[in-house]
């Protein structure tokens, strides 16, 4: 994982030191046992499930049987949490359809319905599920123009330069038309870009709660961004991108859009790159488990990688738990594995770290190994 942020310590079980090898890492700061919790977080800052496992995931506890979830949010569920500010959903609440929510339990979709002010997230997924069934209906011209999309060249420069442009000349064009003009500027999107926007709107609500004075909040800003690294191996993502916030920038209701511009817009998708934690299925082998999407947990993005780590991670329901394999000895560098893949070949593993996490693995097995 990758995160700048003043050396100090998250628990007491370990420190957050610069290494001597660049960059920062944790080391215990006494001798702990195998078996120990050194870390459990459930202040994740945005969730993504994904598109085909929107149905059989519950969106609270992430629990997975195989089949569509029973519950959804009904009218009469989100009907006493409108506001005056949920102008939007209040309009259409006799076209409700659930915002894409999905649950196993009426006891998670109480649980769900108690997050204060939850009804500002119901209102943006509402209005994202509207504007996504629409876009099904339209052809998608970027379904003949993908090779064309990732191969142009990348760069900070001409990075910087496309957003410069939405800055400068595409904002005030929208910020002048009215609402329903807006409408016609939408761009036309797939489920991806659905997804992307959701996970967006996820991430800007958390961050209501975990604000920059709060210890979630002050290490998700100091993320590190792979911006950059990330759109070179992938340019169609700069495209995918300004997709997404345009669609955002139009759709969003007042109390996200609040919170929204370019600057925060580019830090949550560069900071997921590289730094997000997959949602994988329970109880499975590392082989036969389910990929259900991802998570953002800002204060276990201090871990480095080894590909003999000393920590397993571990999911229960929406808490993850990171516990030492193995007894370390204080001073001893702490970490976990990134994808799952310590059974490769090491030239395998090696090239999926790089390719995937944007470096070259240094650790004791890489360096015996090669």
């Amino acid at each position: 994982m990758t995160i700048d942020t003043p050396n100090g310590n998250i628990t007491p079980f370990y420190e957050i030191k610069d290494t001597t090898w660049g960059g920062r890492s944790c080391f215990a700061t006494s001798d702990i046992p195998k078996d120990t919790v050194i870390l459990e977080v459930n202040d994740t800052t945005g969730s993504s499930i994904q598109y085909e496992f929107r149905k059989e995931v519950c969106h609270n506890c992430f629990k997975y049987n195989g089949k569509s979830m029973k519950y959804k949010i009904k009218t009469t569920d989100v009907e006493g949490l409108l506001s005056e500010n949920n102008k939007w959903l209040k309009a259409r609440m006799k076209k409700f359809c659930g915002a894409g929510l999905w649950f196993c339990s009426t006891g998670c979709s109480d649980t769900y319905l108690r997050i204060p002010r939850i009804i500002d997230l119901i209102e943006a997924y509402e209005i994202l599920l509207d504007n996504h069934t629409k876009m099904l209906k339209r052809n998608n011209p970027d379904d003949a123009n993908e090779e064309k999309l990732n191969s142009v060249k990348i760069s900070q420069s001409i990075i910087d330069s496309e957003w410069r442009n939405i800055e400068i000349n595409w904002l005030p064009m929208i910020d002048k038309m009215k609402y329903t003009k807006r409408q016609q500027s939408l761009p036309i999107t797939s489920e991806d870009e659905y997804n992307c926007a959701r996970f967006v709107c996820n991430t800007l609500f958390h961050l209501r709660t975990y604000t920059k004075d709060t210890e979630t909040g002050k290490s998700f800003w100091n993320l590190q961004s792979n911006e950059l690294n990330k759109m070179m191996r992938f340019p169609i993502l700069l495209h995918f991108q300004q997709l997404v916030f345009r669609t955002l920038y139009i759709l969003l209701p007042e109390t996200l859009r609040i919170d929204f511009n370019i600057g925060t817009f580019r830090h949550i998708m560069g900071s997921e790159y590289g730094n997000a934690f997959g949602i994988w299925q329970e109880d499975e082998s590392v082989d036969s488990r389910e990929y259900f999407g991802y998570w953002v947990f800002p204060r276990a993005s201090y871990f480095n990688h080894s590909c003999i780590p000393n920590i397993t991670k571990t999911r229960n329901n929406k808490t993850m738990y990171f516990t030492l394999n193995k007894g370390v000895s204080q001073g001893d560098e702490l970490c976990i594995d990134y994808s799952g893949v310590l059974d490769f070949t090491t030239v395998k593993r090696r090239d999926f770290l790089k390719e995937n996490w944007f470096f070259d693995c240094q650790c004791t097995r890489c360096k015996l190994e090669i």
